[in-house]
């Protein structure tokens, strides 16, 4: 909880005190009526009228952390609470560190992990997916002056951009330098941070060109902390995200797949991501 205050309190220092209150809670916070009776039923799930959801928290918006009251927020408590209602049940989510997670619910603890969980085969092998959304890397430009960038691509060539270390940004940001260089162009001029807060007030003030980090964080920012940033293109790189469930249980596993689809055609899905930003994340492309 202290981790995600801080942070709060670093996104409102970027944009001023309005977006400090943005940042307290999810809207989503109260949890939706079930819709209707039950459709999944022991032995599918744990416990009858429950679905217990894996959420690791690592204390960072936007996938799962604790507002500033306490409460359980992010966009995977919104789409896990949205899923549960769907399904008639209530949802308890089980907090855990993300490495943790698969071993937690193989040892039958929760019955589905929602957690940003990227859809990879040695994955695949121990559990089974439904995919909802995407992941992928995002750049950010100032909102008041954007500089002329079109996505990965030679509009770089020359440009000052900030990435975060070790990250898919920082590499795939270094592959488009060594790209411009082979074509006889300025190289990307990268400078690195690891502290979005950080990086995306030097993009407001000019510093830089633009920040590369997931588009999942930029749209996070971008809604719920007020900062002056808009996405150049469309999120590259991208993998898909699903809900993991025990590997053989079809009841479940198709119950959710089903939740999701009534929950796409309903809107419901849509709202959410729209709500965090993620909605170039759709799965519905």
């Amino acid at each position: 909880m202290k981790k995600t205050v801080l942070a709060c309190v670093m996104a409102g220092a970027i944009v001023g005190a309005g977006a400090l209150a943005s940042c307290s809670s999810s809207p989503q916070e109260s949890t939706p009526a079930a819709s209707g009776p039950a459709k999944v039923a022991p032995p599918a799930i744990l416990q009858a009228g429950t679905l217990k959801i894996c959420a690791p928290n690592d204390g960072t918006p936007p996938n799962v952390y604790h507002a500033e009251t306490g409460a359980l927020v992010g966009i995977e408590v919104d789409r896990g609470k949205a899923i549960a209602a769907q399904l008639g049940l209530k949802p308890d989510f089980v907090e855990s560190a993300f490495s943790a997670v698969i071993p937690t619910l193989q040892a039958k603890q929760c019955d589905v992990i929602m957690a940003q969980l990227y859809i990879k085969p040695e994955r695949e092998k121990v559990v089974d997916f439904v995919p909802y959304v995407y992941s992928g890397t995002g750049i950010a430009l100032s909102k008041a002056k954007p500089a002329d960038i079109t996505g990965l691509d030679d509009s770089l060539c020359g440009k000052k951009v900030i990435v975060a270390v070790a990250t898919t940004a920082e590499a795939l940001s270094q592959e488009q330098s060594d790209k411009c260089t082979a074509a006889g162009k300025q190289g990307v001029d990268i400078t690195r941070n690891s502290h979005a807060d950080v990086s995306i007030q030097q993009v407001q003030n000019g510093q830089v060109d633009a920040y590369l980090d997931t588009a999942e964080t930029l749209g996070y920012y971008a809604t719920k902390t007020g900062a002056q940033i808009q996405m150049a293109g469309q999120p590259f790189g991208t993998i898909k995200i699903g809900a993991a469930t025990l590997k053989g249980n079809t009841e479940l596993h198709n119950a959710i797949a089903q939740a999701l689809a009534e929950l796409e055609g309903n809107g419901t899905y849509a709202k959410i991501i729209g709500e965090w930003g993620q909605a170039d994340l759709s799965i519905q492309k």
